[in-house]
């Protein structure tokens, strides 16, 4: 009894810096940083599937509402450089991501009272301006809070800790979503929004508390150093080390990404004018891709520790690059559900993957310049793809836009396979099955006690 005593009393301990890759290091920062996910995802949940419905509330324009997506997309590709070179400046990158977040979700509640400004023609353009302005801090706090993460926990326990705070995350995002249809509902205009945002702002700054109790890992302050933009774009691609990795990861990840982003506008214009589709329908089926990539994180957090990030990654994209076309198929609403619940599991694959190989393909020294440089051509794709989709949809029609995403999503699938080996990815694949059939056979026997472990007293 003495004993559990003691060692919950040391839970309860803060660890120092030098500790962070203890047991009890570790296990204090992931379950801080999956409360302080689990809490800003209930704005994922509650404001981003609403917020473009929010703009046609308030009276906006087609072009409008796709402004809500395209000016967040735009000020990102410009601000992740020079957010990049803000943070390496810093002494702490935990400091500076909760300065910057502080400033983007006071941003809500001015979200929050737009509707109530008299003069109604100047409301939409009001509104994307703060959005326009939300994403400045919103930049800096995320290549702040990412390099950060990585230093958090060894390389090998990363796939199945982020995997199961990516589950935990997307659990809440899950029942915000429901939550806030329910509240909109039965809310009258524009209350509902109002107190959709209030509460976004209440659950952020909670959010923030937790996060300040984070323990961040001792990082070596980079040396001031003075590049134009173009070196610093150059330097990952061009770094002796891990130049081919990022270049093949980053051309990869962008064409899936096009791909993505051409089919973004393209299905809801799809649900609606095409098939038709009533706001239940559409929404049960954003609700059975949810719950199955909420479920399968876990699923690719082992398999990503048998068989590597690359892995799970070329099985995201392989997934989902045939998705838009197979969903063009078939317009009855149970073929759409059972479609979104394969491309779920897929998603959160992706999801998962996408960090975990950033994290290793750029080099430790130069990482928020990398993660900076990769998000910033992840950006540019959100604004290329939606014009491309539209010109596609007006010329030959919404099924000729989803085939022309299946192409491009297909090419990147095709760069990373040709820069990887296919030999070598189906050794990984097979040395993971095998892994996991020992595995299995060891839990059988009574002899299960292995590698994941570690991973387990952490979760």
């Amino acid at each position: 009894m003495a004993l559990k005593l003691s060692l919950r009393r040391r839970e309860l301990v803060k660890p120092t810096p030098d500790k962070v890759w203890s047991s009890h290091g570790k296990r204090w920062n992931f379950r801080h940083t999956v409360y302080d996910l689990m809490l800003s995802n209930v704005a994922l949940g509650m404001v981003t599937p609403f917020l473009a419905v929010y703009a046609m509330a308030l009276g906006g324009s087609n072009s409008a509402v796709g402004m809500v997506t395209a000016i967040p997309a735009l000020i990102n590709t410009i601000m992740y450089l020079p957010a990049a070179s803000y943070v390496e400046r810093q002494r702490s990158r935990l400091n500076t991501s909760i300065k910057w977040w502080i400033q983007a979700r006071l941003l809500y509640l001015a979200m929050a009272g737009v509707a109530f400004l008299p003069a109604a023609e100047l409301r939409t353009p009001i509104l994307l301006a703060i959005i326009g302005l939300q994403a400045i801090p919103t930049v800096i706090s995320n290549v702040a809070f990412t390099s950060m993460l990585g230093d958090l926990f060894p390389a090998g326990d990363r796939a199945q800790l982020f995997s199961l705070r990516s589950m935990y995350g997307a659990v809440v995002t899950l029942l915000s979503s429901l939550a806030a249809g329910i509240l909109l509902d039965e809310m009258k205009y524009p209350t509902n929004y109002a107190a959709l945002f209030v509460i976004t702002f209440v659950a952020g700054m909670w959010a923030l508390r937790v996060c300040r109790r984070i323990v961040e890992a001792p990082v070596e302050q980079s040396a001031c150093r003075r590049a134009s933009l173009w070196q610093r774009v150059g330097t990952p691609f061009k770094d002796q080390h891990y130049g081919k990795q990022f270049t093949a990861f980053a051309v990869s990840a962008a064409l899936l990404h096009l791909g993505i982003n051409i089919s973004t506008p393209t299905i809801p214009i799809y649900y609606v004018r095409t098939l038709g589709l009533s706001n239940s329908v559409i929404g049960s089926l954003t609700l059975a891709a949810g719950l199955t990539t909420m479920l399968a994180y876990p699923l690719w957090g082992k398999v990503g520790r048998r068989s590597g990030d690359g892995a799970v990654y070329l099985a995201s994209v392989l997934g989902l690059a045939f998705f838009p076309v197979v969903y063009g198929m078939n317009g009855a609403p149970a073929f759409l559900i059972a479609v979104q619940l394969v491309s779920g599991v897929f998603t959160a694959a992706l999801n998962l993957s996408l960090l975990n190989l950033l994290l290793q393909v750029v080099r430790p020294s130069d990482c928020a310049n990398g993660i900076a440089v990769f998000n910033m051509l992840i950006n540019a794709t959100g604004i290329i793809g939606p014009p491309i989709a539209a010109e596609i949809i007006s010329r030959f029609g919404v099924r000729d836009a989803l085939t022309a995403s299946t192409i491009v999503r297909l090419a990147g699938c095709i760069v990373y396979i040709a820069a990887v080996g296919p030999g070598e990815t189906v050794r990984q694949l097979m040395a993971g099955t095998r892994a996991g059939a020992r595995r299995m056979r060891n839990r059988m026997r009574g002899r299960g006690r292995g590698r994941n472990d570690s991973v387990r007293e952490v979760a």
